[in-house]
């Protein structure tokens, strides 16, 4: 079985059609594991929902695992009348998209607080934002792993595993417009929304065994020591 693991998509929905018919899943035996994020800023947040809800309606929630970001989490807090801030933040874009369609986002509410904020296996914990160094998994907090940033990227994970993870793009972390290893860390969000790349993970075996990367038109994949 491989794993492919995709980064932050923000409704780009046609880089995301292109980056699966690029990487040609099998998905009867192979995992697809999103980091969450799939709603705002980006121009199609409701054909993205509607693709993933599709595919996982397909093959199952164990071989299309859909985690939630830090956005869907914006959503379920802006409708429980907890912080408008989403609004701000692509969220008046977002409703209006669903709106459009006679669809409004509130439909979706339930599917978003039921995504899981992390998944793992073996070798490798996924999961949108990251986790806090020294706290074993079973303490930490959804929050961070939501919404962490230096907190936990600027140092070694104490997991004993290799967390992949979204939420901060690469440009910041690295300069970098594809995925970056920082410690024992991959981060995958390479800024699709802001004009960079969507980007995903190849896993066969424990090991990254190739990287996928879709900028507009343009498609990669290609075999890269990570």
């Amino acid at each position: 079985m491989k794993i492919y693991v995709i980064g932050d998509s923000h409704g780009c929905y046609d880089e995301f059609q292109r980056l699966l018919s690029k990487m040609k899943p099998n998905l009867q035996k192979d995992r697809l594991i999103l980091l969450g994020d799939y709603l705002d800023r980006g121009r199609k947040s409701y054909e993205l929902i509607q693709a993933l809800l599709r595919l996982q309606a397909d093959y199952g929630s164990e071989k299309v695992v859909l985690l939630r970001g830090n956005h869907e989490q914006m959503a379920l807090d802006y409708f429980a009348k907890r912080d408008s801030s989403y609004l701000y933040n692509g969220g008046q874009a977002t409703i209006r998209s669903f709106h459009s369609h006679n669809d409004p986002l509130e439909n979706y509410l339930k599917v978003f607080r039921q995504m899981p904020v992390y998944i793992e296996d073996e070798d490798y914990l996924f999961v949108h934002a990251g986790v806090r160094p020294g706290v074993v998994l079973e303490k930490q907090s959804e929050g961070d792993m939501l919404w962490i940033r230096e907190e936990f990227y600027k140092y070694p994970n104490t997991l004993g595993k290799t967390v992949v993870f979204g939420h901060t793009p690469t440009v910041y972390l690295a300069q970098e417009s594809r995925p970056v290893r920082l410690h024992n860390n991959i981060a995958l969000d390479t800024g699709c929304v802001y004009e960079g790349w969507l980007s995903a993970l190849e896993i066969s075996e424990g090991t990254v065994t190739r990287i996928y990367q879709v900028q507009g038109n343009r498609c990669f994949a290609y075999q890269m020591a990570i």
